[in-house]
This record gives structure tokens, C-alpha cells and sequence, in this order.
């Protein structure tokens, strides 16, 4: 089978068209912060990054709604209940606009409370705010009904129209040109949204509010939760070590998650797909469910793995090309690439405990690994491993958390098998590539030499399961054709 013929499925060809605009909008989201800098300077981009903070945390405001809509929604469209899908959307939708009220008048007291410009750039980061959480309900709503060039579309509109916008009108409004910016962008996407989309009735299922609420508060603390996971190896640089370290930090992070573009798409696209097929009162048996977890979690283990060999070994030559100062990045990197691959490596495991409505595990997780990650930075700074320390804590609070939702998954799964024997099966290959590609970066070698060495211990260790995956892609050619 020619990857041409491949790369030309109908599926495959939609996730590399979503996953290429996610990377346009990085590129996007980097040159936007470079003219904000530019034009702002560090008093008002200091003013604006606190604005964005606001506006960040207003997106937990919905209660967990949005979250529990994904899991409901595609529960009864399997049950086939099509009535109660339907009611899912539509108390969502109208939720929001409960909410939204509510946010507005948060808005005007806050500008009555803050004087002058303050004021009414936080009455506009509320109303934003509003806009934002339509933005996400029609961007679920849009893979819920499986349209993902509507979502595709969306970001766009989102990325190119607000960054055109604020170039135009910087110069001249700063903070105001950035927020009226992204309103304008908001407002189109969400008259595209409501346009395109079937009509929304304006009410509300009692029953279903009361579902999506149960559900979505475990979910809602969950990706708070998570925030302040990644959060937590940025304090301890900055209360240990300082800003400098923190940006050299930063920087390889955003290359991290640039990394993982391609990934994190995949599995938001399939997200629904996912939930469905690992619910365990649909039908679906549990030794199955087992089976299609392993299937796909290896294949997010062979993904990462090439993305980290690609990454790692262009790191050295596009920091030391390209921005030259940042060269105490590319160990960092080679870290944390590793970290955000274990990430990605339970999140089957994640899914399976929200389609059965065990979500609240996850939460305790958090906690465990929040404690975790304070602890192993706390020691590894002190140990004078400065901010290699921290980025070896991080790594090792995303195993420890990978291997432990693991665990939780097996135990809710419940079927009689070692937990410890599935556990090594999944993670015991990754584990040991890892630990052998940090000890490579740390060695001083020949850059030649390095690459080949790594080169040669990834075909040892999955060219097996390269192949599997692209003979696995082959046959999805021939099923959809």
C-alpha cells in the first residue's frame, strides 16, 4: 500500500488538514505575542497578560457543562435515544445563555468597581468571555455531528481574523485594538456557528441539566486541576530559581506542545468515537474494551515516539540556528518531550473513566500528583539540579500520573489479569526508550553519532510496531474505499 493512497483517505486526509491549521494557529499565537510586545511594551503587555489570566479562568465558569455535553450527547445517541441527545444540546446551549447574563452583569459591576480604562477592559473580557464559551459549544457541537470543516473553519476565523485585526489597530488602541480584536473574531464565529448549525431550541431539560451538571463538576475540577498541575513547575522556577530559568522553561514547553500538535488533534477529533466505544453498559464487552485501549494507546506510543525522535534531534539545530541564546532549552526539551508522550499515553485509560462516570478518580489523581509534582521539584532544586531538576520532576509526576490513571482504569474495568503484568506491557518499552535517550543528551557526543545511535535504538525497539500501525492504516484505506 503507497502512503500516497494512504495519506488520500477521507479520514486521514480530515486529521491532517485539522492538525495543520492547529499548527498555523501556534505559528499564529507566536507572532501575535511578538507584535503585542512590540507595541505594548512591558507595562500594558503586563496589563494584558493579567486580562487573558481573567479570561482563562472565566472558561470554568460553565459549571463543567461543556465537558459533560461530549460524554451525554454521544451515551444516548448510542442508546439510540435521540430525543434526549437532542436535549443535551439544547439545555447547553441554553445554559450558556444563563450564564451569559449572569457574566454581563458581573462585567458592569466590576467596571463600576475599577475606574477608567481598567474597567471597561474587564467589562470587555467578560463579554469575550461569553463569546468564548459559544466558541467551545459550537467547536463540540461541530464534532459531536462529526463536521470537522466547520472546526476547521472556526479556527481559522479565530486565529487569522483577530491577528489581521490587531495589526491593522495596534499602533493606535493597544490593549483595546487586542480585546476588540478577538470580540470581532468571536462575534463571526459564533454567527457562523448559530447559522450553520441544526436550530438550537431555547429550553431546558431539568433532568438533563441535573446530569450535565453531575457529571461536569468532577470534570470541571478535573481540568482545573490540571491548569494548576502545569502550573506548579513554573512557580517553583520562579521561587527558586528565577525568570531567567523560567523562560528558558517556557520555551521549551511551547516546543513541547508544538510537538504534540499532531497527537492532541488526533485524539480530539475521536474523542466521541472513544467515549462510545469504551462505555461499558453499551454493549461493549470488557475484554474488548481492554483490546481497544491497548490498540490504541500503542498506537499514541508509536506517534510520540517518532514526533520525539524528530524533535530531539532538531532541537539542537533550530534553537542554535534560530535563537541562539536559548541553547540551555534544548536539554530541557529533550525532557520534556518524554513527559507530554506519557501524557498522551493514558489518555485512553482517562476516557474510559469519564464514559463511565468515574471521573472523580481523576480528581484525586490530580491532587496526588499536584502533591507529587511540589515535592520532586522542591528536591530536585535543593539538590542544586537547577531547572534540568525541575524538568526531571515534571517528567516523573507525568509518569507517576500516567501509570496511576492507568491502574484506576484496570481497577474499574475489573476483569481478573495482573495488573502489574499490563502495566509493564504498556509502559515497560516507552519507560526504558526514554531513560536511554535522556542519558544519550547528556553525553558528549559526536552530534553525528548521537543521531545515529538514537536512530538505530528506535528501529530496534518499534520498527515491529511502525510497521503493524502503517499495515493497520493500509486496511483502513481498503475498508472506507
Amino acid at each position: 500500500m503507497k502512503l500516497k493512497k494512504i495519506f488520500s483517505n477521507g479520514r486521514i486526509n480530515i486529521l491532517l488538514k485539522y492538525s495543520s491549521i492547529k499548527y498555523i494557529a501556534l505559528i499564529i499565537a507566536f507572532l501575535k505575542g511578538i507584535v503585542n510586545a512590540g507595541a505594548l511594551g512591558p507595562e500594558l503587555l503586563g496589563v494584558l497578560g493579567n486580562l487573558l489570566l481573567i479570561l482563562s479562568y472565566l472558561s470554568y465558569s460553565n459549571l463543567g457543562i461543556l465537558y459533560s455535553m461530549n460524554r451525554e450527547y454521544v451515551i444516548y445517541e448510542s442508546t439510540n435515544e435521540k430525543d434526549k441527545a437532542s436535549k443535551v444540546i439544547s439545555t447547553s446551549f441554553t445554559a450558556l445563555l444563563v450564564l451569559s447574563i449572569l457574566l454581563i452583569a458581573a462585567g458592569i459591576i466590576a467596571k463600576f468597581i475599577y475606574k477608567d480604562n481598567l474597567g471597561n477592559y474587564i467589562l470587555l473580557v467578560f463579554i469575550i468571555g461569553i463569546l468564548e464559551q459559544y466558541r467551545s459549544f459550537y467547536i463540540n457541537y461541530y464534532r459531536l455531528v462529526n463536521k470537522v470543516r466547520k472546526i476547521n473553519f472556526i479556527e481559522l476565523i479565530n486565529n487569522v481574523l483577530s491577528f489581521v485585526l490587531i495589526i491593522i489597530s495596534i499602533k493606535y488602541f493597544k490593549i483595546y485594538s487586542v480585546l476588540i480584536a478577538m470580540f470581532i473574531a468571536d462575534i463571526i464565529v459564533f454567527i457562523y456557528g448559530y447559522k450553520n448549525s441544526e436550530k438550537i431550541k431555547l429550553s431546558i431539560d431539568k433532568k438533563v441539566l441535573k446530569d450535565l451538571i453531575i457529571v461536569g463538576v468532577p470534570l470541571l475540577i478535573y481540568n482545573l486541576g490540571f491548569y494548576i498541575l502545569t502550573t506548579v513547575d513554573r512557580l517553583m522556577t520562579i521561587n527558586f530559581l528565577g525568570y531567567r530559568d523560567l523562560g528558558y522553561y517556557t520555551f521549551s514547553n511551547q516546543l513541547v506542545n508544538g510537538t504534540m500538535v499532531f497527537i492532541s488533534s488526533v485524539l480530539f477529533l475521536y474523542y466521541p468515537k472513544v467515549i462510545k466505544n469504551l462505555y461499558i453498559n453499551g454493549n461493549n464487552d470488557r475484554r474488548q474494551i481492554l483490546k481497544r485501549i491497548e490498540q490504541y494507546t500503542r498506537y499514541v506510543e508509536v506517534l510520540g515516539v517518532v514526533l520525539c525522535l524528530v524533535g530531539i534531534i532538531l532541537i539542537k539545530p533550530f534553537t542554535n540556528i534560530i535563537l541562539p541564546k536559548y541553547s540551555v532549552s534544548i536539554d530541557i526539551y529533550r525532557i520534556l518531550v518524554f513527559g507530554g508522550v506519557f501524557s498522551e499515553i493514558s489518555y485512553f485509560a482517562n476516557v474510559f473513566t469519564v464514559s463511565n462516570k468515574k471521573q472523580i478518580y481523576s480528581v484525586y489523581l490530580q491532587c496526588l500528583a499536584t502533591a507529587a509534582a511540589v515535592i520532586l521539584n522542591y528536591i530536585f532544586i535543593e539538590s542544586g539540579m537547577g531547572i534540568i531538576g525541575v524538568s526531571l520532576a515534571t517528567l516523573m509526576t507525568n509518569i507517576l500520573y500516567s501509570i496511576m490513571q492507568h491502574l484506576i482504569y484496570l481497577k474499574i474495568l475489573n476483569l481478573k489479569i495482573s495488573f502489574i503484568r499490563n502495566t509493564l506491557k504498556v509502559y515497560l518499552k516507552f519507560t526504558s526508550f526514554t531513560v536511554i535517550c535522556i542519558a544519550l543528551s547528556f553525553i558528549n557526543i559526536n552530534f553525528i553519532l548521537y543521531i545515529v545511535t538514537l536512530s538505530a535504538i528506535t528501529f530496534i525497539l518499534y520498527y515491529r510496531n511502525l510497521r503493524n500501525m502503517i499495515i493497520d492504516m493500509g486496511k483502513l484505506y481498503r475498508v472506507s474505499n
